[in-house]
């Protein structure tokens, strides 16, 4: 399954399907797709909100006054909304491949949760980006997320398990009837 072929499985005939199973492949690339979305969303923002930022405004404010002053700021506020939608359009996708995945492992669907908090926790780090616990909400997102990563670099069970055929077998005229 190449980049292409796993984005169109997550993001348009699978986008909300909780059952069967999803390879190693299609689970990695549609993780690189949110990242690199995020990330070029994250760049673009920021070369509008650095623009709008008045420095020698800046230079005059004590150090919590300037993160207030940046994190309020108009364009900012922009980002944080955008940033947000986005999450949010991925959030449904992301749960379902993450889903399928765990079932190629042979692993029961509770295994979401984790998962399902990690992302909660990362969105409302994103909604309340002056919380005084961000840094903490945030390390254990990411912690959540670094676990799933190394625990889905294990290849899925091969041959038909308890959730469905495997996805890296070719179909055949039986699989479809």
């Amino acid at each position: 399954m190449n980049f292409g072929e796993a984005l169109d499985s997550t993001l348009i005939k699978k986008y909300a399907v909780f059952s069967g199973r999803a390879c190693r492949a299609e689970w990695f690339y549609f993780l690189l797709f949110s990242v690199l979305l995020t990330f070029i969303v994250s760049m673009v923002g920021a070369f509008f909100s650095v623009s709008t930022i008045d420095v020698e405004y800046l230079a005059t404010l004590s150090e919590e006054e300037a993160q207030s002053y940046i994190l309020e700021s108009g364009s900012l506020a922009y980002l944080k909304w955008i940033s947000l939608a986005i999450g949010v359009v991925l959030l449904i996708p992301s749960f379902s491949v993450t889903v399928r995945r765990l079932q190629d492992l042979n692993l029961s669907y509770f295994w979401v949760i984790p998962f399902v908090i990690g992302s909660i926790l990362s969105l409302y780090t994103l909604i309340d980006m002056a919380g005084t616990q961000n840094a903490r909400l945030s390390s254990i997102s990411m912690l959540i997320s670094i676990i799933y990563i190394i625990g889905f670099l294990r290849k899925g069970d091969a041959g038909k398990n308890r959730f469905g055929n495997d996805p890296l077998e070719p179909k055949t005229d039986s699989d479809t009837y």
